[in-house]
Order: structure tokens, then C-alpha cells, then sequence
């Protein structure tokens, strides 16, 4: 395949930069004449033994704002996760029996697997750096790091950190060839009956598969019309939104079923693999805010 001048000056800086992640953790970037302040209840380092629910909502129908159960045929369970050895855990796996959902949709959703959502409950705006550390399970399940809330019908946004999958099969999308590795990030202005939904996003390719090694995901939300992204701790792109983003909006991570990644109903990594390849670990999550010197 040809490789265009940008295109290799981008690889190789990628692959320098993965070496670096490896080693160490990222930084929120320097602002001249400003520091950065962790905001302690949108940060977490995982290292207790029950997850911090002054926090963070495991409740896929606890949330005060948000509400959704997963895209079927996965369910969000709170039974999905976990906390040891400084990591927060979400493992996807099969359920014993299938969960059949009658009142929520349009049609019944059938669900046969289970993933999770995790959301905090303080919202959070422009003017803020958001980081977070994991490693992708190895199953044709995936998700990330994102942002978004409830919004009216002109106006709802969302801002996808990073999202990925673990695993490819011969029926994932041709387009999505390279959801196992890579780092994707939207900004989207969702559509309804009263707007046609728009989105700038953009992609780049880590150096190794997201489920062989963590990475750390950053996302400085500049002003309205400025996402600056990071990957282990150095800019990768910039994405301008359709609309400017200047909302509150509840931080999230979400394991999830894509309907482009479809499960395979015999011999799939989610009810076949073992528990470690069907966990995603989450390292540690941080926000911090500009304050002046």
C-alpha cells in the first residue's frame, strides 16, 4: 500500500510515542500562565476494593439523567463489574438465559450477552482535561471513553474520547477493518425529528491492537469549537464540532455490542473466551481544570 509523506511522519510518531506510553503515565498538556487541578470527583485511580458510588453510577437505569440499557443483544449490568489490584473491571460475557425488553423501543429488544456503563454524576464542560488509561478485552465486544447527556431535540451532543473493539469477524462492516486498533474520536451533533444529526471525527492507528497493552486516552475540551486528543500524552488531532459544544455533559465508559461488529451466534470470543480475555481494565480515570497562577 502507498504510504503518503504525512501519513509515515504520523506512524512514526505514533510508535515513538507508544514506547513512551508503556513507560509512563500522560500529562494534561502545559497551558502558559494556568495550572491544572484534578477534579476529584470525575477522577479515580481504582484503588479501593468497592467502586466509589459518590461518584460514579454502575446502574444502567440508575442514573438521574441517563437511562440506556445497551444496544442489543448486549445488556448493561452493573453485575459486570469489579475493582482489584487498582483496576476497575468490566467483563462481558454471556447471559444464563435471554432478557426480552417490551416497553422501552419501538419493537422487543432481545438481549443474550451483558456488557456495562459506568457515569458520573457531576457534569462537566469546556475548559477541562479528561484522561483515562485501560486495555480493550479481547472479544468482538468494545466501547471507551465519552461524553454526552440527555440534551433536548436541537440540541443533544456527544464527544466520543476513544472507542474500540477487541476482536473482528468475517461479518464486521468493510468499513470497520481497523476498529481493533485504533483510536476513534466524534463529535457529534445528534440528529432527531427536529435536526439532521452532524459529526466531525477523526481516527489514527496505536501501535499494537487496543486489548495487547494500555494505552492512555486524553481529551482537553478547548473551547466550543476546539477537542484537542491525545494519546499517551501527546497530541494526535484536533476535531472541530458542527455546532459549538459548550453543555454539561456526564462522563462515561461503556462496554458495549455494536450492531457493525456482530456477534457470532456459535463460537464467539464473548461466550467462549476466558474471564481475563473478556475484561476490560481501566487503569485509572482523571479530570482536571485550569485555574490561574
Amino acid at each position: 500500500m502507498k504510504m503518503y509523506p504525512a501519513a509515515l511522519k504520523n506512524k512514526i510518531i505514533i510508535l515513538a510515542i507508544g514506547l513512551l506510553g508503556a513507560f509512563g503515565y500522560a500529562q494534561p498538556p502545559k497551558v502558559i500562565g494556568k495550572t491544572w487541578e484534578k477534579v476529584e470527583k470525575l477522577s479515580d485511580e481504582f484503588n479501593g476494593k468497592k467502586i466509589d458510588k459518590s461518584k460514579w453510577n454502575i446502574d444502567p437505569e440508575g442514573h438521574y439523567e441517563l437511562n440506556w440499557i445497551g444496544r442489543a443483544p448486549a445488556l448493561f449490568q452493573k453485575e459486570s463489574f469489579d475493582i482489584g489490584n487498582g483496576y476497575l473491571s468490566i467483563e462481558v460475557g454471556k447471559l444464563k438465559k435471554p432478557y426480552v425488553e417490551n416497553k422501552k423501543y419501538d419493537k422487543p429488544m432481545i438481549y443474550k450477552y451483558h456488557g456495562g456503563i459506568l457515569r458520573s454524576y457531576k457534569k462537566t464542560s469546556v475548559g477541562h482535561y479528561y484522561e483515562c488509561r485501560m486495555k480493550m478485552n479481547k472479544t468482538e465486544m468494545g466501547g471507551g471513553f465519552w461524553l454526552c447527556h440527555r440534551g433536548t431535540c436541537e440540541n443533544k451532543n456527544e464527544i466520543d474520547i476513544t472507542e474500540s473493539v477487541g476482536k473482528l469477524t468475517e461479518k464486521t462492516h468493510k468499513w470497520a477493518y481497523d476498529w481493533d486498533q485504533i483510536m476513534h474520536s466524534n463529535a457529534i451533533h445528534r440528529g432527531s425529528t427536529c435536526v439532521k444529526q452532524v459529526r466531525d471525527q477523526k481516527k489514527m492507528a496505536p501501535p499494537t491492537k487496543n486489548s495487547e497493552r494500555f494505552y492512555t486516552y486524553g481529551f482537553y475540551w478547548k473551547s466550543p469549537t476546539e477537542l484537542l486528543f491525545y494519546l499517551d500524552g501527546e497530541y494526535v488531532y484536533t476535531l472541530n464540532p458542527p455546532v459549538p459544544f459548550n453543555q454539561e455533559l456526564v462522563l462515561q465508559f461503556s462496554i458495549e455490542a455494536y450492531d457493525w461488529n456482530p456477534i457470532p451466534e456459535v463460537g464467539s470470543m464473548v461466550a467462549t473466551a476466558s474471564k481475563e480475555d473478556r475484561t476490560t481494565l481501566i487503569d485509572y480515570i482523571r479530570v482536571y481544570k485550569l485555574k490561574d497562577n
